[in-house]
């Protein structure tokens, strides 16, 4: 993977460098965890990286000596940099089921993770490090300390830019939710002032007309900011097991009295497995409920029906919402998840964005393609 040629004073790591010993300072560190079945390797990563420092900051190092060790250390702690992560332990990819397990079962997107193993028969395909987003790979035969110093700056840089980015993420949900609060108390005086002017001005007036506008467009704008606090309020998607038909059942509820609203007599066609998934009822309740009312509301005017499945694909729980209706245009297809877009004029538009911002949360992909019948069909791959 790295072709690099060493220079005459870049030892191998492994076959014993020196080095001083790690400098104490007052200042907090960054939180490393070595995961490697070889004792060995864990003392000559202290050792290397111990006077390691990025923007003044050292290293905290924390030791696993198998792939379960580590994945209880992370069920515990969140707050690791950086894994370095051995592929070969109690199994030959046991570092592998750690990396995807970090990413789907424990849902860290943040820590990063620099493999190394000692058998290069076992290397991890290149669509494999792309999935689990893996920083980094070496071979323990050619690893250096300069190349794992290297490794070690580009991981922390990019957990410190994610950071970065998540923290800017924080302030503009939390400035979403105060415009949103005090958007939401004007259109509560506009809407009050207009509905006491009706009842003065009486039934005959000419100007009724305009305040039922005015009206109906503070009614729109709360719905407005009622998807918008949502959807800054999704700050943590918690790890819960959920039976998810339970959830389905509950939301397919909601999903009937909206067709009800619509005067639409709605065929459901359900094929439900019981299942526990990773995810927060509440949350799992509103992606189902978007999904399902989105599918009622585009379904066949004359004979509106609509399918909602729950199956075991794999290692994947499959949510699959089909509409038979039209299926999605293809020039709207790249905007569909984009907040505000709508086809529908007295839409909001924040259906769909409530449900990738959920799913992303989570880690879960959700794909769209066209029904044989040419409806609409939503996936939803759950891990299990």
């Amino acid at each position: 993977m790295h072709s690099e040629k060493m220079s005459a004073n870049d030892e191998l790591l492994f076959s014993g460098e020196e080095n001083e010993e790690p400098l104490v300072r007052n200042v907090d560190p960054w939180h490393v965890l070595i995961v490697d079945d070889e004792p060995d390797i864990h003392s000559m990563t202290r050792m290397v990286l111990g006077d390691f420092e990025f923007e003044d900051r050292p290293l905290e190092f924390v030791s696993a000596y198998s792939g379960e060790d580590s994945l209880e250390i992370l069920r515990e702690r969140s707050d690791f940099a950086v894994i370095l992560l051995d592929v070969v332990m109690e199994t030959n990819v046991a570092g592998l089921d750690v990396a995807r397990r970090i990413r789907t079962e424990l849902n860290n997107q943040f820590i990063r993770i620099i493999l190394r193993t000692g058998q290069p028969g076992f290397a991890p395909e290149s669509k494999v490090i792309t999935e689990l987003d893996i920083n980094d790979y070496w071979q323990k035969a050619e690893l250096t300390s300069r190349r794992l110093t290297t490794s070690m700056t580009t991981a922390l840089r990019s957990y410190r830019d994610m950071h970065k980015i998540e923290l800017n993420r924080e302030s503009l949900a939390n400035m979403a939710t105060s415009v949103a609060h005090q958007i939401r108390n004007r259109t509560m005086t506009i809407n009050g002032f207009a509905n006491l002017a009706s009842r003065k001005l009486g039934p005959d007036s000419d100007v009724l007309e305009y305040l039922e506008t005015i009206s109906h467009e503070t009614a729109r704008l709360e719905e407005i900011v009622k998807s918008v606090s949502f959807f800054a309020a999704i700050d943590n998607c918690d790890h819960c097991r959920t039976e998810i038909s339970e959830v389905a059942e509950e939301a397919l509820k909601v999903c009937r009295e909206y067709a009800k609203t619509l005067s639409r007599d709605v065929q459901f066609d359900i094929d439900f497995t019981e299942l526990n998934v990773d995810a927060r009822p509440d949350l799992l309740t509103k992606v189902i409920i978007e999904l399902v009312s989105n599918a009622i509301f585009f379904a066949d005017e004359q004979q509106p029906r609509v399918s909602v499945s729950l199956k075991v694909v794999g290692d994947y729980c499959m949510l699959v919402v089909e509409d038979n209706g039209a299926c999605i245009a293809g020039n709207d297809l790249p905007y569909i998840f984009d907040p505000f877009f709508t086809t529908r004029p007295e839409a909001v538009g924040m259906g769909l964005s409530i449900v990738n911002r959920i799913s992303s949360g989570y880690n879960w992909t959700v794909d769209v393609s066209c029904s044989d019948e040419g409806g609409a069909v939503f996936s939803v791959a759950i891990p299990l």
